[in-house]
């Protein structure tokens, strides 16, 4: 092709049916039964490819094709579509051909060049319409006599000029007695769809045709031929969503996405979501600008009053009347812009042409009007506040209010993220007095907890600054979790410290001061967690509170909880008492979502170092199920992080795993929302079931580490596991001694939180310094018995009977082991119990058995296929090994030789139940099953 481009044009995909249809019409026009076929369908719904796809069918029926379209600028053009349908035909035959079917009556059409007449190429325009019909129908005879059949296009109709228009519905009255098929195409919903002729050809159909909406099969066709490749369904289920199916729309995002070189991929739904073809824009807006101007100012209605327009308040807004509102949204729906049945735009795409095309003083006075229509019809703050969220310069009396009852309805209903926009809407209004702004910044602060921490920290720090009385001050404070002032700016601890000051010590208070000054305590406190010293102060703190303390308000909780966590990274108390204080602490708090943005996480984190975890795992459940419901993305992470912990420290290896995988299998977490809460769960999950694909996610996008010790030393396990799960345990060993270094030097003692130390012995012991190995492993041992968790010393003692070699070893795993049954770590028995088995099996083989089938019980029953298949090898190699003992050789020696179990007693003064045992080993071991095959198998393996 020379000179131009070939279009490339996207597939027909699911019109079998209407081309049937056609084809069979195409039939009987081939034999003489002419018929019309209207094409009808909003706009997009792919009238015009319908059309398109018809030619070849007429080829095969030897059917000349005559085609037109009507254009909404060209209807003033006299004859224009009659032209386009005779003109190319005319002028492609030979001049006699041609003079041949201009005689008679069809004389009177034909324009002869030089003539002067007003003309469209071969026609003139300038005839009485009576002789115009007349002289086109003997034109038509004449070229179908000539030609055959004939198929008639014609494409958006409505828009064709009158005589045109008033020729194809005379056509369309008498084509049943002539060989042609006339197909037109018209828009449902137009205005000019609606004119006399229009509807006049319209009744004249033989049969009408409506084009479905695409299915999710048809989309994903679409979009894998416009890419070349095959799409994820995700992606195709996006488009489906965003376009509902209409052809046009669909091929509209598909184009802009192309351009921009977005892959058909699943990560890629939120850009299909995000597309706004600026072609289709346009189009739309010309579709809509062109209607009457009730149907355009519905839109726009619409537009402003979202999902909570209906009939009586777009009216309102209009100032239209009820019929003219029913008539309107009644071509919108026509038009596919509606969904059925209600004033709701079926397409992000359409609300959001229609937004763009308002000035900003035009949308701000609609959504104006729109709040106050609202607000004066008692709908919700909600509704109200949305309108108000687009009004900026324009000050209303009742705005303030509505915007802060609107808050607090969103936090109700579990929507933060909606409260955050009213209130900073509601900021920006400048009649607001202090201490209206401080309540708006502290709502603000409070909203944003679970999205922006360090924004929350901010607004309470500006709440602060405007409030001069303490009580009011500690109030805003105490709206922050303790575990947000850790992190916070230096500014905002000297307020703390200041507003501590003020106000006084607790002990000196009573009622609502009190309660206060134990929140600000509780703030304070963990503010100073990362200084040794104010570790052990608050552990020293928490013991002044005596063997029994208070735990009968919020206020009490939360400083004891946040003193319980300082007590346990130093271990300055039992885990006995730990864990008996931590119990009463959750009893007494209720199981909500919520609580992941205060100190609980720190609550969950103490009673799995200190082996109690048999309340947390219901208590959790119960905020999971809630939050299925009414929680935020953020927070059923959280909680899932926290059943993961849980789950880990019961042993529930295969659980914490999943529980994993599922909270990292979107896009990587927001640490900087998420804090440590989920990073120390999902990490101490990783590294221990050493899931390399989830230390690589984990690592993949990393907080940073700051002066945070505790994230230094979670990231630093999980690039030490890394390390060791590469082969590479020198440094592994180094990033395990590095984080042990910072954990001693900010005070972290317990072997609860952080078992560092035995993870550096076992690549010690690997490396050959077994020395070194068994006294880091020792020292482990000491400081679990000081803590006194089970799980924490019968893991220590199980890495030390390990590195211990003879009876001094087996009585350490078999202590391990005992220790071990009262644990809740049902994982850390099963790894015991698989030692323990190990080390007995040639000295004590039936004991080693019966350890070792346990261990594959508890295992299986808790989950640990690690576990389960270690023992699993260990007692395989035991059964298969064949390898007698010096006593059951020579039992062996002397059965095989003819004495009896006595007399072999007697030989080697024995019991004859020792000689017993010694027998059924062997007999194992050897394979056999009699006594006579014992000579046979020595002789066998050479003994």
């Amino acid at each position: 092709m020379t000179g131009s481009t070939a279009v490339r044009r996207p597939p027909l995909l699911e019109r079998e049916g209407e081309l049937a249809v056609a084809e069979a019409a195409a039939r009987a026009a081939r034999d003489g039964t002419g018929s019309v076929l209207l094409v009808s369908g909003p706009p997009g719904a792919g009238k015009s490819a319908l059309l398109r796809a018809l030619p070849p069918l007429a080829q095969r029926e030897r059917m000349t094709v005559l085609r037109a379209g009507g254009a909404r600028l060209e209807r003033e053009f006299t004859c224009g579509v009659i032209g386009q349908l005779l003109n190319p035909v005319l002028f492609s035959v030979s001049e006699p051909v041609r003079d041949s079917w201009l005689t008679g009556a069809a004389a009177r059409v034909s324009a002869r060049h030089g003539d002067g007449m007003p003309a469209n190429g071969l026609i003139r325009r300038d005839i009485p319409h009576r002789q115009l019909l007349a002289g086109l129908d003997a034109l038509l005879a004449n070229i179908s006599a000539e030609r055959g059949p004939l198929l008639v296009l014609a494409d958006d109709v409505h828009f064709a000029d009158e005589p045109s228009l008033r020729w194809l519905a005379h056509l369309a009255q008498r084509v049943q007695h002539l060989p042609v098929l006339l197909v037109c195409s018209v828009r449902e919903g137009d205005v000019l769809a609606d004119e006399p002729l229009v509807r006049q050809l319209a009744e004249a159909a033989t049969t009408t045709v409506r084009p479905r909406l695409l299915s999710a099969g048809a989309v994903l066709g679409l979009v894998n031929w416009r890419n070349g490749t095959e799409a994820d369904e995700g992606f195709s289920a996006a488009c489906l969503e965003v376009t509902g199916g209409n052809p046009m729309f669909l091929t509209a995002v598909l184009d802009d996405l192309a351009a921009e070189e977005i892959a058909p991929v699943a990560a890629n739904r939120a850009r299909v979501h995000a597309a706004r073809p600026v072609r289709l824009r346009d189009w739309l807006l010309t579709c809509l600008r062109t209607q009457p101007k009730p149907v355009w100012e519905v839109a726009k209605a619409i537009t402003v009053l979202g999902e909570h327009a209906d009939l009586d308040l777009i009216g309102r807004l209009t100032g239209l009347d009820e019929v003219a509102c029913e008539l309107a949204s009644r071509t919108l729906t026509r038009f596919g812009l509606l969904e059925a049945g209600t004033p709701r735009f079926a397409h992000a795409l359409v609300r959001d042409a229609l937004d763009e095309s308002m000035t900003v003083e035009d949308r701000e006075r609609a959504h104006v009007r729109a709040a106050e229509e609202l607000h004066l019809g008692g709908r919700p703050a909600e509704q109200v506040a949305e309108r108000l969220l687009g009004v900026l310069s324009v000050r209303l009396p009742w705005a303030a209010e509505a915007l802060r009852s609107a808050a607090d309805a969103a936090v109700r209903r579990g929507a933060p993220e909606d409260a955050v926009r009213y209130l900073r809407r509601l900021l920006l209004d400048d009649t607001l007095d202090d201490n209206d702004r401080a309540a708006a910044y502290v709502a603000l602060a409070t909203a944003e907890v679970g999205a922006d921490r360090a924004a929350s920290v901010r607004h309470v720090a500006q709440a602060t600054a405007l409030l001069s009385s303490p009580q009011d001050r500690a109030a805003a404070l105490v709206r922050l979790s303790p575990a947000l002032f850790a992190d916070a700016p230096p500014d905002v601890r000297d307020q703390l410290d200041e507003v501590v000051t003020q106000l006084g010590a607790p002990g000196e208070l009573r009622g609502g001061d009190r309660e206060l000054a134990l929140h600000l305590e509780a703030r304070a406190r963990h503010v100073g967690s990362a200084d040794p010293a104010e570790l052990m102060a608050s552990a020293w703190r928490l013991r002044g509170f005596g063997p029994d303390p208070a735990v009968a308000t919020p206020a009490e909780r939360e400083l004891l909880t946040v003193l319980l966590f300082a007590t346990t990274k130093v271990a300055g108390s039992t885990a006995a008492e730990v864990g008996g204080l931590g119990a009463r602490i959750l009893r007494r708090e209720p199981a909500t979502p919520a609580h992941v943005h205060g100190v609980l996480p720190l609550l969950v984190d103490t009673l799995c170092a200190a082996d109690s975890v048999a309340e947390l795992a219901p208590w959790l459940d119960s905020a999971f199920e809630q939050c299925q419901d009414n929680g935020t993305t953020t927070e059923r992470d959280l909680i899932d992080a926290e059943r993961a912990l849980v789950a880990l420290n019961r042993g529930r290896l295969t659980e914490a795993g999943e529980i994993a995988h599922r909270v990292l299998a979107g896009p990587p977490p927001d640490w900087a929302r998420t804090g440590t809460t989920m990073l120390v769960p999902l990490s101490l999950t990783a590294v221990t079931t050493r899931d390399g694909e989830l230390i690589r996610r984990l690592l993949a996008e990393p907080p940073e580490e700051g002066t945070n010790v505790l994230v230094s030393a979670v990231l630093g396990l999980l690039r030490g596991t890394a390390a060791a799960l590469h082969g590479d345990r020198e440094s592994a060993l180094a990033f395990t001694m590095d984080i042990g270094w910072q954990l001693e030097r900010a005070g972290w003692r317990n072997p609860g939180l952080f078992s560092w130390r035995l993870f550096a012995a076992t690549l010690q012991k690997r490396l050959g310094d077994t020395a070194a190995a068994r006294e880091l492993a020792e020292q482990e041992r000491l400081r679990a018995h000081e803590w006194g968790a089970a799980a924490a010393i019968g893991r220590a003692t199980r890495v030390a009977g390990d590195l211990t070699p003879g009876a001094a070893g087996l009585a350490l795993l078999r202590e391990a082991v005992d220790v071990l049954e009262t644990s809740a770590n049902r994982s850390e028995l099963a790894r015991s119990l698989v030692r323990l088995g190990q080390r007995l099996r040639e000295t004590e083989p039936d004991e080693a058995g019966e350890h070792l089938g346990r261990a594959r019980e508890v295992a299986a029953d808790c989950g640990d296929p690690v576990a389960e298949r270690w023992a699993r090898r260990v007692g395989e190699r035991r059964a298969g090994a064949g390898t007698l003992t010096r006593a059951e050789r020579r039992v062996v020696e002397l059965a095989a030789d003819g004495a009896t179990n006595q007399e072999i007693a007697r030989s080697l003064e024995v019991s004859v139940r020792a000689v017993e045992k010694h027998l059924t080993n062997s007999y194992r071991k050897l394979g056999v099953r009699r006594r006579t095959e014992l000579a046979g198998a020595l002789r066998a393996r050479n003994w």
